[in-house]
């Protein structure tokens, strides 16, 4: 079975591990714009050559694996540099090339260590709402690992002041405490099966009995700094089958979903 994984950060895996996640049916990914910045300095410059590196290197990468690699380009709010001025300015040049699907990741992080104003976070990110509404793209937003109650509902009342179309939007690292309010607003819901996060394929499929199987999505959120599993996605597929999903539902979670929110060819 086909499977794609819609949020990772490529940059993150080696190519033993892309070779690893081509075996096991992943045949594209959505990377997402993070950078490992800890104790290193961020400027704008910083991630205009992160965005050159994710669609011009990156993309090149997945190729040789046999995996197609799409983009999200955005100010994650845990890498705001000082200048974000200029970064929110390249956004639009890099939303016209081929591979950039996406928005993403956006959102609030209370733990951002270059940006601690939630204020301000809350500016850059109605900057890249609007974005997303002049150019039709794809949203995924990060959410941050406690209270996940009370940032989505601030996320869903940021997207209706922004009119963004619902179904356009993924709000990413849900878990069963906002499915449902997720679900009720017409957006799609991104479980994220990651180690540290202590949510297993098992937790994941116990999950998705509860779910609008059309407006949910599986993930893998690699990323270099926290313990990841490049194949939580097809870890997941096969735990859904074995508590008695059908393969349609299988296929339409793992690779008809994120098709379809990301336009991919």
């Amino acid at each position: 079975m086909q499977m794609i994984d819609p949020h990772i950060h490529i940059d993150s895996r080696t190519r033993e591990d892309l070779a690893s996640m081509a075996t096991a049916g992943i045949t594209a990914v959505v990377t997402l714009t993070y950078y490992p910045h800890l104790h290193l300095p961020i400027t704008s410059q910083t991630l205009l050559d992160y965005f050159e590196r994710a669609t011009k290197f990156e993309t090149w990468r997945g190729k040789q694996e046999l995996i197609d690699v799409y983009v999200g380009v955005a100010l994650n709010p845990v890498n705001i540099p000082p200048d974000y001025e200029r970064v929110l300015a390249a956004i639009p040049k890099y939303i016209a090339e081929e591979r950039v699907v996406a928005i993403g990741e956006i959102g609030l992080e209370p733990g951002s260590q270059t940006c601690p104003d939630l204020t301000r976070q809350k500016e850059i990110l109605r900057a890249q709402l609007k974005m997303a509404k002049e150019y039709g793209m794809p949203v995924v937003f990060h959410t941050p690992h406690l209270d996940k109650e009370t940032w989505v509902e601030q996320y869903l009342e940021l997207i209706a002041q922004a009119k963004v179309e619902p179904s356009k939007v993924v709000i990413d690292h849900a878990d069963a405490s906002v499915t449902k309010k997720v679900f009720d607003f017409g957006c799609n819901v991104g479980i994220t099966v990651q180690p540290w996060r202590g949510l297993r394929p098992q937790d994941a499929a116990k999950i998705l009995k509860d779910c609008d199987l059309n407006s949910v999505l599986i993930d893998s959120d690699c990323n270099i700094t926290l313990p990841s599993d490049p194949l939580s996605v097809p870890k997941t597929a096969l735990e859904m089958k074995r508590v008695g999903f059908s393969e349609d539902d299988i296929k339409q979670v793992v690779f008809k979903n994120p098709v379809r929110i990301f336009n991919l060819a």
